[in-house]
């Protein structure tokens, strides 16, 4: 993590070692979320992992699998940690048969994000942010119209954003339950539901309504949004605080709704971000210090202060009664948006998540496949097509790899 949340991160442990005797957490940056796992593999295979390791949401499986991370449930104390504290949607994500096994850290959801005095400048209702993908279509044809910005949305190249209208529209991205069943065989890209999704993503484009602001370009369409481009943008609840302070700056109103969905159905959202893994192995004395730090960033003050200061949910509901006992929320709406949109998901197959050992890879696929209908001649069909066949044959070989 980098920026503001790296920053956050280093106060966390910072605040733990001034009071702690004798233990001292030391950070280290690897880079994306993709470059993390790839270094925390490599070091694995060398024989020279990390104490603890924080790993991308859909890392889980290849974490398990690789057999060197001890199961959270197992490793701390059951009489020094209340796991029914935690949120449900966030603690079922790292659940794997029946046992948690990472200790959720930056758990998060896509939010939808507006320009208030654009949407009040173009005659749009102000207090009413769109709620589908029809809906956007009209408020983005809106602004462009009446000038007031170059485009409607935009949001970053990532396959999480297609991953999350899979879950609303209560469908599952792979078989085998989502993944969570056994190691999935092949990719629901040949569906109604993908079909609307990438149309309506590549249309936007066509008609210059989307801005396009590149392969995992998280930054560049926040600063596309803060800087007039657009009135509208899709990102992580992480981005709220920093949004927020962007906003003031620029001298407008900032507003967030509900990610938006395919159709009218709404089933929810899924956990994003990333956990914390502790590897096998250790001894006695790191182990105990590990402890007691894992503990500590559990508990409602910690995870308040991570919540203020980032946007990523509290993950326990501790956290979150004091954050409403302080008046949080109430002062600050923006951050409650996302808390209620996760409150109000419906538990499913869909809704849990996808897993799948081999699932950045899979993610790249679904990245570069989107790129590809907007710079080729090529129908959203016939792409899907390829783009399943692709990341069937990827899951495939990733069951072959394990024997």
């Amino acid at each position: 993590m980098g920026g503001n949340l790296g920053e956050t991160v280093e106060a966390l442990a910072s605040d733990f070692n001034e009071q702690s005797d004798s233990v001292t957490v030391e950070t280290s940056y690897k880079g994306s979320y993709t470059e993390t796992l790839n270094a925390v593999t490599s070091a694995i295979g060398a024989g020279e992992a990390p104490e603890l390791a924080q790993i991308v949401d859909l890392g889980s499986r290849l974490a398990i699998d690789s057999g060197a991370f001890v199961p959270m449930e197992e490793a701390l104390p059951s009489d020094r940690i209340d796991w029914s504290d935690f949120q449900d949607p966030v603690i079922d994500y790292y659940s794997f048969d029946d046992t948690v096994h990472s200790l959720p850290f930056n758990s998060s959801n896509p939010i939808f994000y507006y320009n208030k005095d654009m949407f009040e400048e173009a005659g749009l209702d102000p207090e009413s942010p769109p709620a589908t993908f029809e809906e956007i279509r009209a408020a983005s044809e809106t602004v462009v119209s009446k000038g007031v910005a170059e485009q409607g949305i935009t949001f970053a190249n990532v396959s999480w954003f297609p991953e999350q209208w899979f879950a609303e529209a209560g469908e599952p991205l792979v078989n085998e339950q989502n993944g969570r069943a056994g190691d999935p065989t092949e990719i629901n890209l040949d569906t109604d539901v993908a079909s609307q999704i990438f149309s309506w993503w590549s249309d936007m484009y066509d008609e210059g309504l989307y801005n396009h602001a590149g392969v995992g370009a998280w930054g560049a369409a926040e600063q596309a949004f803060l800087n007039g481009k657009t009135a509208m943008w899709i990102s992580s609840t992480a981005g709220v605080a920093s949004a927020t302070a962007g906003a003031e700056e620029k001298g407008f109103e900032l507003g967030t709704g509900y990610y938006p969905t395919p159709g009218q159905t709404r089933t929810g959202v899924v956990i994003g971000g990333a956990s914390l893994w502790m590897t096998r192995g250790l001894s006695e004395a790191k182990k105990q210090g590990l402890t007691d730090f894992l503990l500590w960033l559990s508990e409602a003050e910690q995870q308040a202060f991570w919540h203020r200061n980032t946007g990523y949910f509290p993950i326990s509901n501790s956290a979150v009664q004091l954050l409403e006992d302080e008046g949080w929320f109430d002062e600050n709406p923006n951050f409650q948006t996302a808390f209620d949109q996760l409150s109000e998901t419906e538990s499913s197959v869909a809704t849990q998540g996808w897993q799948a050992g081999p699932a950045t890879e899979v993610r790249t696929l679904i990245q570069d496949g989107y790129v590809s209908m907007i710079n080729s001649d090529v129908t959203i069909e016939e792409k899907l097509s390829s783009m399943k066949s692709e990341a069937d044959t990827v899951l495939r070989e990733y069951i072959d790899s394990k024997g």
